[in-house]
């Protein structure tokens, strides 16, 4: 057991995920979370392998994902929108203009 399933009642019965919380929990928690918790935007290209971005409550995660290894590198998370300008280049607009 990851400790996930002590943690989950807390999160589901008492509050909403917050970025603070968020940030305390260990990579494989953070990970389970962001299954069921997190809304996918979006993916972007990253080095050897492939960055997702993720919506949780009031901020973003983004988690890198080695390709060659096929593992998380890491997880991060954010609130400042400056962040997702590596994500602007690659939204196709063109579907709005039709």
């Amino acid at each position: 057991m990851s400790g996930f399933e002590d943690f989950w009642p807390n999160i589901c019965d008492r509050y909403h995920m917050n970025l603070y919380q968020f940030i305390s929990l260990d990579k494989e928690v953070k990970a389970e979370l962001l299954w069921d918790l997190g809304i996918f935007l979006m993916t972007r290209p990253y080095y050897n392998g492939k960055v997702n971005l993720y919506g949780i409550e009031d901020f973003y995660v983004e988690v890198y994902y080695n390709c060659a290894l096929q593992c998380i590198e890491e997880i991060c998370c954010f609130k400042c929108v400056e962040y997702l300008d590596a994500y602007l280049d690659i939204i196709d607009l063109n579907d709005l203009y039709r």
